[in-house]
């Protein structure tokens, strides 16, 4: 009898594991298809892989290699031409909050549009 319980016990840690390797296995490929979305849009940028290596550093480079060689691809076969991306503003003075701003009203804002409409 204690045999039979055993193999039980045995047997329901082996399922319980591997459902935790599932968890990391889905972890990891959420980790790997978030670098090549990086490197894809780094490549329609027209961002260089160094410089997209820089901007990501958590980020595993073969991932970010293999969305921007992809989307390079892509782009060559489809004729694309690059995205610039906006300027950067991370210097003191320039960053932009908008939690600073206070916030309009309904009413304020409507007449704000119509004058805006009218004149």
């Amino acid at each position: 009898m204690s045999r039979c319980v055993l193999i039980s016990l045995t047997m329901a840690l082996a399922a319980l594991g591997m459902t935790g390797c599932d968890q990391v296995n889905t972890l990891l490929n959420k980790q790997q298809a978030n670098g090549k979305a990086i490197g894809a849009a780094c490549r329609e940028s027209g961002r260089g892989l160094e410089d997209c290596y820089k901007r990501n550093g958590r980020v595993a480079k073969a991932d970010i290699f293999g969305g921007w060689r992809e989307m390079n691809e892509y782009m060559i076969s489809k004729k694309m031409e690059i995205v610039p991306p906006p300027p950067d503003n991370c210097g003191p003075g320039n960053a932009h909050d908008d939690a600073t701003e206070t916030p309009k009203s309904d009413a304020s804002a409507a007449s704000a549009a119509a004058k805006a409409h009218d004149g």
